[in-house]
């Protein structure tokens, strides 16, 4: 990966993070608490979530080289500073203890990464009794075609350029099966794949 096209990722999809934080709050279900969203892909949900759940309180991170500068100006810029934390974060190995947060977002997690499991696996670690994760990636079980159809190529190159993977709904299931998961999972396909995994309480 290269910090030129991760920021120009972020910068393609800003239309659809409306829509996939709308998605994430109608899973979630809830109007406060305390939100992690991980990996080189954050900050736009975080942004877009703060927007439609005030009472939200959020950390965004990730420890590419040079990508936190870029995550906080975006934060700075949306005047969402007093309610999103950027941080450095191992996405392998989470700085956070047990039990920490209420909902854990990690768009990419299932798509970038020859660890996925162990990824999914520290997102369910650090989540709350009752608390959701989501792992996934797409353009938005909300967005519309019309938003959607405009960025289809320039996502294509990118995601090629980026080595994203190619993952199936039956690849997912395993994974989910194999974790132990499978019983507190469900899984959204529309415009993207999405797994959401509640911690039950």
């Amino acid at each position: 990966m290269q910090l030129e096209d991760i920021v120009a990722v972020n910068e393609l999809f800003a239309p659809l993070y409306p829509y996939v934080a709308l998605q994430i709050a109608r899973e979630y279900g809830r109007s406060d608490g305390t939100v992690l969203e991980l990996g080189p892909f954050a900050g736009g949900i975080s942004i877009e979530l703060v927007y439609l759940l005030p009472d939200l309180t959020l950390t965004l991170g990730d420890d590419f080289p040079g990508l936190l500068p870029y995550f906080q100006e975006k934060v700075s810029k949306s005047g969402q500073g007093g309610k999103i934390s950027v941080l450095g974060i191992n996405m392998l190995r989470l700085p956070f203890g047990d039990a920490s947060f209420d909902l854990v977002v990690f768009r990419g997690a299932l798509f970038f990464w020859e660890d996925s499991a162990q990824i999914v696996r520290e997102m369910y670690r650090v989540l709350r009794a009752g608390g959701l994760a989501m792992a996934g990636g797409g353009f938005g079980a909300e967005t519309p075609d019309s938003v959607i159809e405009p960025l289809l190529e320039r996502s294509k190159d990118l995601n090629r350029r980026l080595g994203k993977r190619v993952l199936s709904e039956e690849e997912l299931v395993k994974l989910l099966e194999q974790m132990g998961l499978s019983p507190n999972a469900s899984i959204d396909r529309r415009h993207g794949l999405w797994a959401a995994i509640r911690k039950p309480l």
